[in-house]
């Protein structure tokens, strides 16, 4: 299965530039930030406590309004103690939409795509899809920006919804 969402991301991510390449010479958006994330019901898949993590992605624009990204998350659900800590690889390929501006200087976007819940050294995860919603406030060359990415896990046997907070910046 990791095999499989590697190969999916690394398509979306070689396909990318040259969707991006009808934008003109854009350059790449490259986000880092931390990452909060916790299963919504108590399972096996994933432990009922959070893990905190960093997050890195790239965003190629396509046009103003839409980019595709690849991004990847390192979490470790460290609450219990360390001696029984779970860490966890989270890659996903999505799309990004910046919605119309409102009022202020902030930038609103929607999110979505494909990605994979890779638990390090132990079984269980599996794919997972996922939709979200953030905000970018530009500063001077770069953005801050937060968001919520809801996913859904997607076990042999059940489904477990997963919510996801996110701070960062983008340069």
């Amino acid at each position: 299965m990791s095999r499989v969402l590697l190969t999916l991301a690394a398509g979306v991510c070689l396909s990318a530039p040259s969707l991006a390449q009808s934008y003109g010479s854009v350059p790449p958006r490259i986000g880092v930030g931390f990452d909060v994330a916790s299963a919504v019901l108590d399972q096996d898949l994933i432990p009922d406590f959070p893990s905190i993590g960093i997050r890195g992605r790239v965003a190629l624009p396509v046009n103003a309004d839409v980019s595709v990204a690849a991004s990847i998350g390192i979490g470790a659900h460290v609450f219990d103690d360390r001696s029984d800590a779970r860490y966890v690889v989270n890659p996903q390929a999505e799309v990004i939409v910046t919605l119309p501006r409102s009022e202020g200087r902030s930038v609103r976007y929607a999110m979505g795509g494909f990605g994979g819940y890779v638990p390090i050294g132990d079984g269980g995860g599996g794919p997972s899809v996922h939709l979200g919603y953030g905000w970018a406030i530009p500063l001077q060359e770069t953005s801050v920006f937060a968001e919520v990415n809801p996913a859904l896990l997607i076990g042999e046997d059940t489904v477990v919804p997963v919510i996801a907070g996110r701070l960062g910046v983008i340069f």
